[in-house]
């Protein structure tokens, strides 16, 4: 859902919206630091264990016990490789989120941001305790959007004619109508009173 303010009406965002951006702006930072980090030392740590594994077969020969160090190594490795992975599409996540908080489509962005909050506690817990910061300032935007929603200001919401008849001085096109019951005036194609429901007389 997208808030668009009238033409020429200033919508200040509360302060939750920069504190937002700025959250998603250090875990992108983050992200592109660990996930470079990550798949260097994940490809790194691959290439050290086929070292090692070729070692030990010329030395050994073809021995279970080299074989399964190898195994056993390569799980490390595979989880810097997974880790340097997902790091790398938070960062590229965090672009979309920010252009969904910059339209206003502030569900739509706390959505998305769980997802990856959830990835971020999994394969690095600074980076999902920064989008978690980020998941938990959207509640109060999205609650002051709904609140703008129902009544935006500058938005001219009429219900009817006001209570008391026109302003003192007021001019009227037509013969003013009173009150059956306690005379107070109103508008001249009023059928009955606005403070206490009788019918209006000529």
């Amino acid at each position: 859902m997208t808030f668009q303010p009238m033409q020429g009406t200033a919508v200040i965002e509360p302060p939750e919206a920069q504190t937002v951006r700025s959250m998603l702006q250090i875990a992108k930072i983050l992200a592109i630091i660990v996930g470079i980090l990550a798949l260097i030392g994940g490809i790194a740590y691959v290439a050290w264990i086929a070292y090692l594994s070729a070692v030990c077969s010329t030395f050994l020969g073809y021995d279970p016990y080299c074989g399964g160090a190898a195994a056993g190594a390569l799980v490390g490795a595979i989880y810097l490789l997974l880790w340097g992975i997902v790091a790398i599409v938070v960062y590229l996540q965090m672009g979309s989120i920010e252009a969904k908080v910059n339209a206003r489509q502030y569900e739509a962005a706390k959505s998305q941001t769980l997802l990856w909050m959830i990835l971020g506690f999994i394969f690095g817990i600074i980076l999902g305790l920064i989008l978690l910061v980020a998941f938990l300032k959207f509640d109060p935007l999205i609650t002051w959007q709904r609140n703008q929603l129902a009544g935006a200001p500058g938005i001219p919401t009429t219900y009817g004619a006001p209570i008391g008849g026109p302003p003192a001085g007021a001019v009227t096109t037509a013969a003013q109508k009173f009150c059956s019951a306690c005379g107070s005036p109103n508008g001249p194609t009023a059928q009955f009173c606005a403070k206490c429901g009788a019918p209006m007389v000529q």
